[in-house]
């Protein structure tokens, strides 16, 4: 792990979707499984933004989660997702953008969004 000084590190648990096919009904059902588990700092981002059919500039935030690089995880916007686990209740993120791998060398960042239910 490559130590960050005074940055709180948190346990995630990074799925991968599955899929599986009934053979009597041919009914495609999804699941999400475990694969991994890795330390991230998570972090609340803002900047301004102006969307495309707004005349103003409006704050926005984003959660980021910093993963230190591992060549072994294919990150993927729609076949994986993270699970904080070490709150009360799981919280659920999808991958909404993953930075440009060459961007920064050691570390992964990972733009997240909460799945509600």
């Amino acid at each position: 792990m490559f130590l960050r000084p005074g940055k709180a590190m948190v346990p995630l648990t990074v799925q991968t979707r599955t899929t599986s096919t009934d053979a009597g009904t041919g009914e495609v059902s999804e699941s999400w499984a475990d694969v991994e588990h890795v330390w991230a700092h998570v972090e609340i981002r803002g900047g301004m933004a102006k969307g495309e059919y707004e005349s103003g500039i409006q704050g926005t935030t984003r959660t980021v989660a910093v993963i230190d690089y591992r060549s072994d995880i294919k990150w993927s916007l729609t076949e994986k997702r993270l699970v904080e686990r070490a709150v009360s209740s799981p919280v659920v993120y999808n991958i909404v953008e993953i930075a440009e791998p060459g961007l920064v060398r050691h570390v992964t960042e990972l733009t997240l969004e909460e799945v509600s239910d």
